[in-house]
């Protein structure tokens, strides 16, 4: 999907909204809301307006909150995509009061069970097609929902839920606030007949609630198949990243166009792997890790998404491992490789800056390549860095953005070297090695000679491979291996080895991101 024109990113520099306070009604039927939303909203000094994103509903007016809180109408422009307003102060208090049907973001319709519901699904930029934002990865706040629903209907949305209260007209009204900033792809609410069932919370000061919220029909299967051990996931991100950031965690079978939607505290999966139940555990886990890494640590620019759907990929296998053993990171790594080489971005940049629509960043870039940018970085540094690496980065940039510059920054102070050339070949350069290896045995020297060389498209550049690892085995299947530095297109290197060799491998357990070409003596 090509994303809708907007202000983008010049915008994020005037503009800093503090929190989103969102009143809406959804209708018994239809597709139309009434829906007001109060915006607190800080200005840049060298601004003369205020921008926000909304398309294709109707204004119906805009006031602008006095010191006395007294709302007085103000002057707007509003034309069809943006609301364009006159800053009055470096910091204002906005109410938008519109109306109209969404034609995306909101999505309204019958699940899979024949029931009626609404679901918000923002990603990229879609918030702005039902919700006044300024609608942008770079631009994070708090955000509340009051949402009035017809009865029988539950609200989800982010964060804690306030309150629900009866309504004379025999509807409800759902209150949910999160507290901390979520950039506003990741701002929703779910709505229809749900069944909730509740797993084990997080123990903290205040403990924090895992839910799991689906139709009927699919709770037993959910609780007991992906959901199953839906805290344990959680816990074990906490062990090797840093608290979990919400009030709770909640994860909604919907109506989203993804897999998975990773919604700050409020996780929406695609409903038809519940009713084929064929839904299992992994993604779960990649959209659980994202809830540090996309929702807590947000991509300020969207050509480095890698650093949400590549830590969510990663960490999908690294807390597999941790669950079940090393053989789920393993074979998962080696999966995502087979799907990188396979892919059609392999002689595209992973930090693609070409690239305009965010859509077209979902690709085996962001995701498989990602996900071995962390892996081989974890093998050069080491497990003890690695880790501390990440806990920091988590740390420092927690409920903020960040860009890949700030990850390497942070991953060489706590490994104590630089790192400059590492990222800059893995996320700036396209492609990976293609490596040939000749090798000739010399019974006089007792040793291997080896000849190395890169052959991938010029246009790729040249890799620096300081451990990689070569495998010689013998007729007797014994195996002798040493770890070269390669830092050139070509390199000569020598195996000590009595016999000569039946076979030669490079890197034989996998732990680069690299094709050996066949070998040849």
């Amino acid at each position: 999907m090509v994303a809708v024109a907007g202000p983008g990113t010049a915008q994020q520099r005037t503009a800093n909204v503090v929190t989103y306070d969102y009143g809406i009604t959804l209708p018994d039927t239809g597709t139309e809301i009434n829906a007001w939303a109060l915006i607190l909203v800080q200005v840049s000094p060298n601004s003369d307006s205020l921008r926000l994103n909304l398309v294709r509903m109707t204004v119906d007016s805009v006031l602008l909150r006095d010191r006395k809180f007294h709302d007085q109408p103000v002057p707007y422009r509003y034309d069809g995509r943006t609301i364009t307003i006159p800053a009055h102060g470096a910091r204002m208090e906005l109410t938008v009061v519109y109306h109209g049907t969404p034609t995306d973001g909101l999505l309204f319709g019958r699940n899979a069970r024949g029931d009626r519901t609404v679901f918000g699904d923002n990603w990229p930029e879609r918030a702005r097609y039902w919700l006044p934002t300024v609608d942008h990865p770079s631009d994070k706040a708090t955000a509340r929902f009051s949402v009035e629903a017809p009865p029988g209907w539950s609200i989800v949305a982010n964060g804690k839920h306030v309150t629900t209260e009866p309504l004379p007209s025999g509807r409800n009204l759902w209150q949910w606030r999160i507290g901390t900033p979520i950039p506003t792809y990741t701002m929703v609410i779910g709505a229809g007949k749900f069944t909730v069932s509740h797993h084990r919370s997080l123990v903290h000061e205040v403990d924090i609630p895992i839910e799991v919220w689906t139709y009927a029909e699919d709770s037993a299967f959910a609780d007991s198949v992906p959901f199953r051990r839906a805290t344990e996931i959680v816990e074990t991100m906490e062990r090797l990243v840093g608290p979990f950031p919400y009030e709770k965690l909640a994860h909604v079978e919907s109506s989203t166009r993804y897999g998975g939607m990773e919604n700050a505290s409020a996780i929406f999966y695609a409903e038809q792997p519940y009713v084929d139940r064929t839904m299992r555990q992994g993604v779960v886990r990649h959209e659980t890790a994202h809830q540090w890494f996309g929702d807590a640590v947000t991509p300020r620019e969207w050509p480095h998404l890698w650093l949400s759907e590549g830590f969510a990929s990663y960490f999908d296998l690294v807390i597999g491992a941790a669950l079940d053993g090393d053989s789920v990171l393993t074979d998962g790594m080696r999966r995502n490789a087979e799907s990188y080489f396979a892919s059609g971005v392999v002689d595209r940049p992973v930090v693609d800056t070409a690239e305009r629509d965010p859509m077209r960043l979902l690709n085996a870039n962001s995701y498989q390549k990602g996900a071995w940018v962390l892996h081989m970085l974890r093998g050069l540094v080491g497990d003890s860095a690695f880790f501390r690496g990440i806990r920091e980065y988590y740390r420092v940039y927690r409920d903020s953005t960040a860009v890949s510059e700030e990850l390497q920054r942070v991953m060489q102070q706590t490994a104590g070297r630089k790192l400059d050339w590492f990222f800059r070949q893995w996320l700036w350069q396209p492609g990976y090695p293609w490596l040939t290896v000749r090798w000739r045995y010399d019974p006089a020297e007792r040793r291997v000679r080896l000849d190395l060389a890169q052959v991938q498209p010029d246009a790729w550049g040249g890799y620096r491979l300081p451990r990689l690892e070569v495998e010689a085995v013998t007729a007797g299947a014994r195996r002798v291996r040493r770890v070269y530095s390669m830092d050139a297109r070509t390199s000569i290197a020598y195996l000590e080895l009595d016999e000569a060799p039946a076979a030669v491998r490079v890197d034989p357990d996998g732990r680069l991101l690299l094709k050996a070409l066949p070998l040849a003596q």
